[in-house]
């Protein structure tokens, strides 16, 4: 379940967006991702059947102040990732963390525990909403994941465009194909499941049918 109602409540050139989604809930997240370690961490895993999870999703990559990532190349040609989360993206988390815990209290939450490696639980809104706005909303304490990744090797019609040929092939490495997300000019800004299912689908019937000399049908 996801809601838009604040993606685009300001103008263009105003704050960032932000998508709400009430994602499925898993052992495996909720102990890599839920802040705290150690005894302080086993107490919130004995609540793990009473406990629901929000997260915001903020696309960036289309404003002046939310470049997105890049990636360079050193002298010696090996890789440089730079991803930089600016103001502009950190001031939208804050307001995401607030708009959350408002959410899950209106609800009928006991508690709220947002993701910040400083934050604590909180038993009221109004307690969360001062707490939130106090916290540091940087880098390594603030909790910032990427799911569905999309992009890196843009299928494009010549090289100097892209790292595939519009069948999948690798425009340079023989004998390569690549079929998933990464094939995407850039993020859709969405959950991509349909829109990977459909372009693999096409992209391997037509290697299978490459190979194999005959006419291929996949389900």
């Amino acid at each position: 379940m996801y809601t838009d109602h604040f993606l685009e409540q300001h103008p263009v050139d105003g704050p960032i967006g932000y998508k709400l989604e009430a994602p499925p809930l898993h052992p495996v997240i909720a102990s890599s991702t839920i802040p705290g370690f150690g005894a302080e961490q086993a107490e919130a895993l004995k609540a793990f059947p009473n406990t629901h999870a929000l997260l915001a999703l903020l696309r960036d990559g289309f404003h002046a102040e939310s470049p997105g990532g890049s990636v360079g190349l050193r002298d010696d040609g090996t890789p440089v990732l730079d991803y930089p989360l600016t103001p502009f993206v950190l001031e939208g988390a804050r307001r995401a963390l607030l708009s959350m815990a408002e959410i899950q209290f209106a609800a009928g939450a006991r508690s709220v525990t947002p993701v910040h490696e400083l934050a604590r639980p909180y038993r009221s809104w109004a307690e969360a909403k001062q707490a939130i706005e106090a916290l540091p909303i940087v880098p390594h304490l603030t909790r910032v994941v990427s799911a569905h990744v999309m992009g890196g090797c843009a299928m494009a019609g010549r090289p100097e465009l892209g790292v595939v040929r519009p069948d999948g092939r690798h425009w340079q490495l023989a004998n390569l194909s690549v079929h998933d997300g990464s094939t995407f000019p850039t993020s859709i800004g969405a959950n991509p499941q349909l829109s990977i299912y459909g372009i693999v689908n096409r992209l391997a019937t037509g290697l299978a049918r490459s190979l194999s000399g005959r006419d291929v049908r996949l389900a």
